[in-house]
C-alpha cells in the first residue's frame, strides 16, 4: 500500500496599489466535505455526489474508493497531512478488504486493484453569473503526462453526459519529503479561471478521475480534494486611492492609505508579512468616508528591522473582500542615502515617479516587463535637490508587473515595482 500521504526595491516605499473600483467574490457553489465521518464514508453518500466506475478502464475485482472522512484531514496549504481533528475531505482509499478508509492511500498489488473511478459533483448552475473561477485544496502527486497512478480533475458543461478532453486536467502537487510512495502530500491550492462555456450554465459537474493502472508498481502519492468553491467577482464600491508604506527613523513603518466611495462597506484589515506569503492581521480600521469623501488612514508598525511586506484586506458590510496589491519596504535600509525612489505608481496610463534627491541631477527613467524588455525610456529627466515628482505616459501596458529603473548621471541606480491591473 502506498500512503500518500531588484537590486533593492526602494528605500522608503513601493507603492503598488492602483485607484480603481474594487471587486469582492460572491460564491456560487461551495462543499467543505464536513460531514463528521471519521472514517469508511463512501462519497456517494454524501451532499449529492456520485462514483463513475470504469471510467477510462476497467475497475478490478478490489478496487481502491472514493471516501468522504477526515481519515485525511483537511490542512490548510501548503500544510501537510494530519490524522482526524474534524475537517473532511474528498479522497482516495484502499478498497475495505485492504484495510479500508485510511485517508488519502490506495493499495497497488496488481490488477486486482486496477481503479478508474470519477466521483462526481451535483449539478451546479451559474445561471445570472460570468467570469467564473474554481478553486479547491488538493493532494496529488500524478504520473508523467497523467499516464500512471494519478488524479485529474474533469469538467462538464453538460451535465456529465461528457466530459471534454479539453476540460480535462492533471494535478499534481509536492510531496511532504520523498515523493516514494510512503511519503504525505502537501496540500496544495488549485485555481482555475472556467472556460466562456461554462457562464450562464445551469448544468455544470466537477469530476475528480482516479486511475490506478493495476501494474502493481506504485510510487506516487494518491489524491485528495477539499474546500471547492466556484466563485465570480461581484462589485465592491470601496475605491482605494493609494497605499504606502514608509521607513520612520526607528526601523518602524509607517502606513497610509486614501480611499473613497465607502458605501456599504465595514473595515480595512492591514496585514503585514515577513515572506510576502503569509499574511497576518496587525491593524483594523472601520470605514469612514461619505458620499464622495476622501478620507485618509495611517497605522505605525514599530519595531521593523527587515524586508517587510503589508498589503490592505478590504471587507464589504456582507463580509466580502478584496486585498490591495502588496506594499514592499525594508527599514532597515539607511536613508541618508543621496538618491531614494519613494514611490512609482500607474494610473490611467501614467506612471507617477516620486524621488528624493539631495543634489541636482538629470536621470533617464527606463519601465522594463518581466523579461528584461525596455518597453518605455525617458530620457533627461532634472531631478532638483528635495523631493521630485514625475509623471510619464507609458500607455497601454498589459496586465503585469513591471520594473521601473532610474538611471542618474552619476552612475546611481534605482529600482522599483509597478503593476498594472
Amino acid at each position: 500500500m502506498k500512503i500518500l500521504s531588484l537590486k533593492r526595491l526602494a528605500a522608503f516605499v513601493l507603492l503598488v496599489s492602483l485607484p480603481s473600483v474594487l471587486s469582492a467574490q460572491v460564491t456560487i457553489w461551495s462543499d467543505n466535505f464536513n460531514n463528521g465521518c471519521a472514517s469508511d464514508c463512501i462519497a456517494s453518500t454524501w451532499n449529492g455526489w456520485t462514483i463513475l466506475d470504469n471510467d477510462g478502464g476497467t475497475t478490478g475485482g478490489a478496487p481502491n474508493n472514493w471516501f468522504v472522512s477526515c481519515a485525511e484531514e483537511g490542512i490548510t496549504p501548503p500544510g501537510c497531512g494530519s490524522s482526524c481533528i474534524g475537517d473532511a475531505s474528498l479522497h482516495v482509499g484502499a478498497n475495505p478488504g485492504a484495510g479500508g478508509d485510511m485517508g488519502a492511500s490506495f493499495n497497488e498489488t496488481g490488477a486486482t486493484n486496477a481503479t478508474f473511478r470519477t466521483a462526481v459533483s451535483p449539478t451546479i448552475s451559474s445561471v445570472g453569473y460570468t467570469g467564473i473561477t474554481l478553486t479547491f485544496d488538493f493532494i496529488a502527486y500524478g504520473s508523467a503526462a497523467c499516464s500512471d497512478d494519478r488524479l485529474q480533475l474533469r469538467l462538464s458543461t453538460d451535465n456529465g453526459a461528457t466530459w471534454p478532453v479539453g476540460y480535462q486536467y492533471c494535478l499534481t502537487s509536492v510531496c511532504c519529503g520523498a515523493c516514494n510512495g510512503y511519503s504525505q502530500g502537501q496540500w496544495t491550492t488549485y485555481s482555475l479561471v472556467l472556460p466562456a462555456a461554462f457562464d450562464n450554465n445551469p448544468n455544470i459537474r466537477i469530476g475528480y478521475n482516479w486511475r490506478n493502472n493495476g501494474n502493481g508498481s506504485g510510487t506516487d502519492p494518491s489524491g485528495a480534494i477539499d474546500d471547492i468553491r466556484i466563485t465570480t467577482p461581484a462589485p465592491m464600491a470601496t475605491t482605494l486611492i493609494n497605499f504606502t508604506a514608509e521607513a520612520n527613523q526607528s526601523n518602524g513603518v509607517n502606513i497610509h492609505w486614501k480611499a473613497t466611495n465607502e458605501e456599504d462597506f465595514s473595515r480595512y484589515e492591514l496585514e503585514r508579512s515577513s515572506d510576502g506569503t503569509k499574511f497576518n492581521k496587525i491593524n483594523s480600521q472601520v470605514g469612514k468616508c461619505t458620499g464622495s469623501e476622501v478620507c485618509k488612514y495611517s497605522y505605525t508598525d514599530i519595531g521593523q528591522s527587515s524586508t517587510v511586506y503589508y498589503r490592505l484586506k478590504m471587507v464589504d458590510n456582507n463580509e466580502s473582500f478584496r486585498y490591495s496589491s502588496v506594499a514592499v519596504i525594508n527599514p532597515a535600509v539607511s536613508t541618508t542615502s543621496t538618491y531614494e525612489l519613494v514611490s512609482c505608481s500607474a494610473a490611467n496610463d501614467e506612471l507617477t515617479i516620486r524621488i528624493s534627491s539631495k543634489k541636482k541631477t538629470t536621470a533617464k527613467f527606463v519601465v522594463y516587463n518581466v523579461a528584461g524588455v525596455a518597453v518605455v525610456t525617458r530620457d533627461d529627466q532634472a531631478i532638483k535637490s528635495g523631493t521630485n515628482e514625475h509623471t510619464m505616459a507609458i500607455g497601454k501596458l498589459s496586465k503585469s508587473v513591471y520594473i521601473l529603473k532610474v538611471y542618474t548621471t552619476d552612475d546611481k541606480v534605482l529600482s522599483g515595482k509597478f503593476i498594472i491591473d
